[in-house]
C-alpha cells in the first residue's frame, strides 16, 4: 500500500489543533492528500458535517481516511494494518459507546476516525448534506429527526457482534447524533463495520484507538476541539490543558 492510494479529509473549525494534525499527517504520509471541508458556519451545521462525502467520492484514491481536527495519529504501521482491515469491512473506527468517553449507541462509528473505501461512498443512496435535521424531545431525552426514511432496525442490534472488551457505559439510543442516519443507512445496503479498540488515557483524558487491546496506539483524540477557548472541562481538564498534554507527550 502506497500513500498516494489513501485520502485523508477533516471537517473542521480551523482550531489551533489543526496545523498540529496536517503537519503529522505530511510527515507521515508525505505522498497522501489532506482535504479540509470547512465547517465553521454554524448554520451549515449539521449538514456540513456530510460535506465531506461528495468531496471525495469520485477521487482515484483507494482509501480514505475521515478525522476530525483534534485526532492526531502517532503510529503509521497500525494505520495501514487498519486499512488493511478493509478487505473484510466497508468502515471501520471505534464505537459512539462501550468506553468512557462516549456513551451511547455502540453499533454506530464515531467518525471521529473513520477508514473506508473510497468507493464505497458512491453506493449511498441519499444526499446526505441536503436531508433536513432537526432536534427532537422526548421523554426528556434530545434526539433528531431527519427527513428520509432512515432508522435503525431490530435486526442491526441483534446481529451486532462487538469484538473487545465493554470497558464503558453505553446506550442503544437510535437518533443521538445526526450522523446515525448515515451509519443506518449504510447498514440498510449492506455495509459491514469493523471496530477498532477505543483505549481510554485516563491520565490525559483521550481515546486512544487500537486494533485490538494488544495492540499499540494508532492515534489520539483529545475531543472537543471547538472548546479550545473554552473554560469547559472534560472529567476536570479543559480541552486546551489535553492539547498541551498531547503537545508534552509527542514534540
Amino acid at each position: 500500500m502506497e500513500d498516494r492510494d489513501i485520502v485523508f479529509v477533516t471537517t473542521t473549525l480551523f482550531s489551533e489543533c489543526l496545523e498540529v494534525q496536517r503537519n503529522i499527517i505530511k510527515n507521515m504520509f508525505p505522498e497522501s492528500e489532506h482535504i479540509l471541508i470547512d465547517g465553521r458556519d454554524i448554520q451549515k451545521w449539521p449538514n456540513s458535517m456530510f460535506y465531506w462525502i461528495n468531496e471525495i467520492k469520485d477521487r482515484n484514491e483507494k482509501y480514505f481516511i475521515l478525522l476530525d481536527e483534534d485526532c492526531f495519529l502517532t503510529n503509521k504501521e497500525e494505520i495501514i494494518k487498519t486499512l488493511s482491515l478493509l478487505d473484510n469491512y466497508d468502515y471501520i473506527g471505534c464505537p459512539d459507546g462501550y468506553h468512557p468517553l462516549r456513551n451511547t449507541n455502540p453499533i454506530i462509528i464515531n467518525p471521529f476516525l473513520l477508514f473506508g473505501k473510497v468507493d464505497n461512498l458512491n453506493k449511498i443512496k441519499y444526499n446526505m448534506s441536503n436531508l433536513r435535521y432537526k432536534l427532537k424531545l422526548k421523554q426528556g431525552l434530545v434526539g433528531w429527526n431527519v427527513t428520509a426514511d432512515i432508522k435503525c432496525k431490530k435486526e442491526y442490534k441483534d446481529n451486532f457482534k462487538y469484538p473487545h472488551k465493554i470497558i464503558g457505559p453505553y446506550s442503544f439510543i437510535e437518533d443521538k447524533e445526526p450522523y446515525y442516519f448515515l451509519f443506518w443507512h449504510l447498514l440498510d445496503i449492506g455495509m459491514k463495520f469493523g471496530y477498532l479498540y477505543p483505549y481510554y488515557d485516563s491520565d490525559n483524558i483521550s481515546t486512544n484507538p487500537k486494533i485490538d487491546e494488544n495492540s499499540p496506539e494508532m492515534a489520539v483524540h483529545i475531543w472537543e476541539s471547538r472548546n479550545m477557548k473554552s473554560d469547559n472541562k472534560l472529567i476536570g481538564l479543559t480541552a486546551k490543558e489535553r492539547f498541551n498534554r498531547f503537545l508534552n507527550l509527542n514534540i
